[in-house]
């Protein structure tokens, strides 16, 4: 028994109680569908017409007094972009490609690998502050870059060789990382990139 109207595009839900082979009890079972239009013969043909559906169905332990079965759609639906986190990660960082006999071994890879993720995913959201970047795309555009790292009176300076709008993005995405991290460590002090155009010099401290 469908809930909700039959329009097309908006969702109607029901739910089951299913029990399939190999399973210790039976298990709550949403089922949304959607109205994609009709298809069949012409318009005086009804009877060959039929209505075409998009279906999707979901296996959850949430009870009904918990979630509603609408709602159980809605969150697979707004964690569902966390999926294509875990592809990059398998994918594009080798997170599916390394297991040692010891779980503290594969544990601290693990670990490892995440923090270098996290680590280069801020330095790309400071780049790109509007969208998401995956690792294929941001490699190629900052590991690629001709840059030497110089040392003089305690300081080390990295001269990069960019100009026109990859100096623009570099330096509005150089001042981004100053004004966060003046907010998080305010004792720290910082220099200004020199704003030159055929060259970039910022100041590590």
């Amino acid at each position: 028994q469908w809930q909700g109207c039959q329009l097309p595009g908006v969702l109607q839900t029901a739910e089951i109680q299913l029990q399939l082979h190999g399973w210790s009890r039976s298990r709550r079972v949403v089922v949304g569908r959607r109205l994609l239009g009709d298809v069949g013969g012409p318009e005086q043909s009804e009877f060959w017409r039929c209505a075409k559906y998009e279906y999707e169905a979901y296996v959850t332990t949430l009870p009904a007094d918990q979630a509603l079965s609408w709602q159980v759609i809605e969150l697979y639906r707004a964690r569902a972009d966390c999926e294509n986190v875990f592809d990059e990660l398998k994918n594009q960082w080798g997170f599916s490609g390394f297991c040692s006999r010891y779980s503290n071994v594969t544990e601290t890879a693990a670990r490892l690998l995440l923090v270098a993720y996290n680590l280069w995913n801020l330095f790309l959201r400071l780049l790109e502050p509007s969208r998401h970047v995956e690792a294929r795309h941001g490699r190629r555009w900052f590991l690629m870059l001709s840059a030497r790292l110089t040392r003089g009176g305690r300081q080390r300076t990295w001269k990069m060789a960019v100009g026109g709008e990859w100096w623009a993005n570099l330096k509005a995405g150089y001042e981004r990382l100053l004004h966060c991290l003046s907010l998080t460590a305010p004792q720290l002090a910082f220099s200004r990139t020199n704003t030159q155009n055929s060259h970039a010099h910022i100041l590590l401290i």
